[in-house]
């Protein structure tokens, strides 16, 4: 007896379904793609008890005649694309021809469409596949699908549906998606007969954010802009100091497609990195348009993923576009304060926003910028000697910062700066660890080092030897110069300049111990993560007294720096408070 057999087509076509139909919202996504591609303006999603007993999408797309409605229920019929050759050059969502097909296999189905010009349009009624009803109809221009019972003659899949609540949120990110990447269509969203929200079609991704997140997300968007012959990018995030735990709130497409990509990821993260901490993700819209021969989208049938033929060019115009968008941008955040308002469901927060930007030099020196302590402790001691300023030095100061009053410090930890109807407060520790951090990412090649004055003798694990071996040159750009001693010990000949000698060793010991336990695949990040660890040993610490020409230099460097808004692991350097919000506070205004 013959062991393999061919499958029969209800079979097959269950096995197809569950590709393209994994849950209610597999099923939207789908339906408004099509629409999409119909040339729609108006879209219309209803869902019950999270779409699995019911689903309707309407939309005054182009429409379908009656021979085009029965085909398109047939697998891998589609008016998308001819030929394999159209595979490379895929402009519209859908192509693949399974969308209705695989979502009539497994559930019920009403379709009513009608062409424009034409008197009657058809409705057909499909039932696990089969076409069981096939009649004309009046409607308007466009196309409605209902869905009704999805799995109901596969139970062993349906049973793996989630709780109505949770297969509505799936509904609702599926929804999401689809209005930020088409700002031009008017999306009306109806959950369990409540309208949850109607973008107004009028083209502008940011009225789609603003109507779907709110003022707060709006608010804190920064935009930035790329442009070559074959590739744009436009990136809407969130400032810094608007953050998430997980990666929820950023969006990408590509040609109008919502995608996931690893590439892309990793740009947005290089872009924020200092910006944000390491736990911490922006939000972040992002758009490109590119060639569609230069990207694969066909991977999967759920067509969520995607492939670049050049990561690196993608990498780079991502990077540099979002990069270029903070560099622009004043990222101090404020303090918030609610002016409270009385009703009957409680209390409303309005919030007022900042105006005056602090930070308005964006230039470098030639030798950089670095605040040198008058007073070190023993194990952050700096070899070149501190710079004691002259009267003259501080009337110099003084001048160039005539339109900004420094007030004093605050638990000797906080500096309080004054300008115009805004006073700010800098974090003194986290103002000097940036600005060491930027003085030494500038020193690419190598951090400056120095010769020790007794040799300093580092014991190591077992098999540690070989990752120093392994990773001398890198050591070496750390502004570490040592010699194997034997028995597991090296001897440093020379350490990084602004750390002492407890503290040198004892880095190297870190660095060692992280360069063994993890697999670093950009040495170049790992260089800065070390230079950050650098920076935050040897900036002043809290509870350390500054004297007055030191907060004036702490300043002065602080606006020259790249990012005067956040230390090298993401915590904000200063924050603003309004003198209205104050007045606010003691009642002397309302």
């Amino acid at each position: 007896m013959n062991k393999i057999h061919l499958l029969d087509e209800k079979t097959v076509n269950k096995i197809a379904a569950g590709e393209v139909v994994e849950r209610p919202a597999s099923i939207v996504k789908e339906l408004v793609e099509n629409s999409i591609d119909a040339g729609s303006k108006n879209i219309t999603v209803e869902i019950l008890d999270g779409g699995i007993p019911y689903i309707k999408v309407t939309d005054d797309g182009c429409g379908m005649n009656e021979i085009d409605a029965v085909l398109a229920f047939e697998r891998h019929a589609t008016s998308k694309i001819k030929s394999d050759e159209d595979l490379f050059n895929i402009t519209t969502l859908g192509f693949r021809g399974e969308a209705l097909a695989s979502i009539a296999a497994v559930s019920k189905v009403v379709l009513q469409t009608k062409e424009e010009n034409e008197t009657f349009g058809t409705r057909l009624v499909v039932e696990g596949g089969k076409i069981l009803e096939k009649t004309r109809c009046g409607c308007q221009k466009g196309t409605s699908v209902e869905v009704k019972d999805v799995f109901f003659n596969t139970p062993a899949r349906r049973k793996f549906l989630k709780r109505p609540s949770t297969e509505a949120m799936y509904v609702t990110e599926v929804v999401t998606r689809l209005c930020l990447s088409n700002p031009g269509i008017s999306f009306k969203y109806v959950k369990d007969k409540k309208v949850q929200f109607i973008t107004s079609g009028n083209g502008s991704i940011e009225d789609v954010i603003l109507r779907l997140f709110g003022k707060e997300v709006h608010s804190a968007l920064i935009f930035s802009e790329f442009a070559a012959e074959d590739l744009k990018v436009k990136a809407f995030a969130t400032k810094n100091f608007l953050n998430y735990s997980n990666r929820n709130m950023q969006f990408f497409y590509v040609n109008g497609r919502y995608v996931k990509n690893k590439t892309l990821s990793a740009a947005v993260d290089e872009a924020f990195k200092t910006y944000v901490p390491s736990d911490r993700y922006p939000g972040v819209f992002l758009y490109l348009e590119i060639n569609p021969r230069f990207i694969d989208v066909n991977i999967h049938p759920s067509k969520l993923e995607v492939k670049f033929s050049d990561d690196r060019r993608i990498f780079e115009s991502v990077y540099r576009t979002i990069r270029e968008a903070l560099r622009e941008s004043n990222l101090i955040p404020e303090v918030k304060l609610e002016k409270h308002l009385k009703n009957e469901e409680g209390q409303i927060g309005e919030q007022v926003k900042l105006s005056l930007p602090l930070f308005e030099v964006k230039e470098k020196t030639d030798d950089g910028a670095i605040f040198v302590r008058e007073e070190v402790k023993t194990e952050e001691k700096i070899d070149k000697a501190p710079k004691h300023e002259s009267s003259s030095d501080s009337e110099r100061n003084v001048k160039r910062l005539s339109d900004i009053r420094i007030v004093g410090t605050l638990f000797s930890t906080y500096v309080i700066v004054e300008k115009g109807d805004v006073f700010y407060i800098i974090d003194q520790h986290a103002a000097h660890e940036r600005i060491l951090y930027e003085k030494l990412v500038s020193q690419y090649e190598r951090v400056e080092s120095r010769q020790v004055t007794l040799p300093i003798v580092v014991e190591l694990q077992p098999g540690d030897m070989e990752v120093v071996s392994q990773e001398r040159e890198l050591l070496y750009k750390l502004g570490y110069v040592f010699e194997e001693f034997g028995n597991n010990s090296v001897v440093l000949r020379e350490v990084p300049v602004i750390l002492g000698q407890p503290e040198a060793k004892k880095l190297f010991v870190e660095i060692v111990e992280r360069l063994r336990d993890k697999d670093f695949s950009s040495k170049v990040s790992f260089k800065e993560e070390e230079i950050a660890t650098m920076a935050c040993k040897a900036a002043v610490k809290a509870m350390d007294t500054l004297s007055e020409n030191e907060i004036y230099k702490l300043f002065e460097d602080l606006k020259i720096v790249e990012n005067p808004y956040t230390c090298p692991h993401g915590r904000p350097v200063i924050i603003s408070m309004t003198k209205t919000q104050l007045e606010k506070m003691f009642k002397r205004i309302k």
